[in-house]
């Protein structure tokens, strides 16, 4: 084949192109194994399912959220401020879906909230309920008792069976021991509710106005009753988050090998808060490595007894997460709670 030296120089151009533009496709993605504590690891293997966050935002400097099931199945698609798998700041509508492909979730967020509209399916596919949020609410726990921001609006078994539409009907709930029912008008609780829970083991009734409780009451399997003004009350830590932070930031025992590896980023603790208030069952999430996560687990030992977590007026144990920011440049500081 015959270059004349004008094709030659085409010919080179092309070539320095295609050199740069691949490394730059290898980082139009940032692709995140999660595990199923929520915490990263290196192996696809081992993970729970795949993130992968696209890095060219969109017209709104949104940038696209994808998760992947082991099988291949879309898991969650939707939108986040910050292309950090780490720090994710859902915003716009967000789905997530079963395994077996089915929608499982729509739902719109604002700055990281659940915000208007959110529906919930069953895993055969049928609409289970359509909820209005008059106001943000952060939800961790997957949309755990979210009456207090929200207004029901429909409500189905998986049958299809209509409970509750355009906001009023009788709710009623059963799964193996645990059951709830009551009223919905104008799409909020109202009047007596009744139900029991940990496997049919205590009996409450709660008494609402206007979706708001006024009074509960749970009778334990002894027979002893529990009077109570909120159904759940997440534990505390001693003059709040602020001073658990404020005591990391101060205790925390930077490793030695750590400082000589120079060692930064964020270490990410969960425990569990028993029923006495005393933090237990310490796991790493995310670990620094150099003995950075057994200082972690060691300072927050020494911090003092909470207040447990409560549900239904009893002391129930509680999963939390810390995560401690460290900086070899500086004193390490532990980070707000998520």
């Amino acid at each position: 084949m015959k270059f004349d030296s004008f094709n030659l120089y085409k010919f080179f151009i092309y070539l320095i192109f295609i050199c740069c533009t691949i490394p730059l496709k290898a980082q139009e993605t940032i692709v995140t194994y999660i595990k199923k504590n929520g915490g990263h690891t290196a192996h696809k293997d081992s993970a729970a399912y795949t993130n992968i966050i696209q890095l060219r935002p969109n017209e709104m400097g949104l940038y696209q959220l994808n998760d992947y099931y082991p099988n291949g199945n879309l898991k969650r698609h939707g939108w986040t401020k910050i292309a950090n798998p780490q720090k994710l700041q859902l915003e716009g509508v967000v789905e997530t879906y079963y395994e077996n492909g089915n929608l499982a979730t729509s739902a719109e967020y604002n700055d990281n909230k659940l915000s208007d509209t959110l529906k919930r399916y069953h895993k055969n596919g049928t609409l289970q309920e359509t909820r209005f949020f008059f106001q943000s609410e952060r939800s961790p726990n997957e949309f755990l008792f979210v009456d207090r921001n929200s207004r029901l609006i429909y409500y189905a078994d998986s049958t299809g069976h209509v409970q509750i539409n355009d906001g009023n009907g009788t709710f009623e709930f059963k799964n193996k021991g645990d059951s709830e029912k009551g009223q919905y008008a104008n799409g909020v609780r109202e009047g007596r509710w009744e139900g029991t829970f940990h496997n049919g083991k205590n009996r409450f009734e709660e008494w609402y106005e206007n979706g708001v409780l006024s009074k509960g009451i749970t009778t334990d399997s002894a027979g002893n009753t529990h009077p109570y003004t909120q159904r759940e009350v997440q534990p505390e830590y001693p003059g709040g988050i602020h001073k658990l932070m404020m005591f990391v930031a101060q205790h925390y025992k930077y490793p030695k090998e750590a400082l000589q590896a120079r060692v930064s980023g964020q270490l990410l603790i969960s425990f569990v808060i028993e029923k006495t208030g005393i933090p237990n069952k310490f796991e790493v999430i995310n670990d620094l490595g150099y003995g950075t996560a057994a200082s972690g687990i060691d300072v927050v030992q020494k911090a003092k007894k909470w207040t447990p977590g409560y549900q239904f007026g009893l002391p129930v144990r509680v999963k939390y997460s810390l995560p401690i920011r460290l900086h070899t440049t500086a004193a390490p500081v532990g980070t707000k709670s998520q």
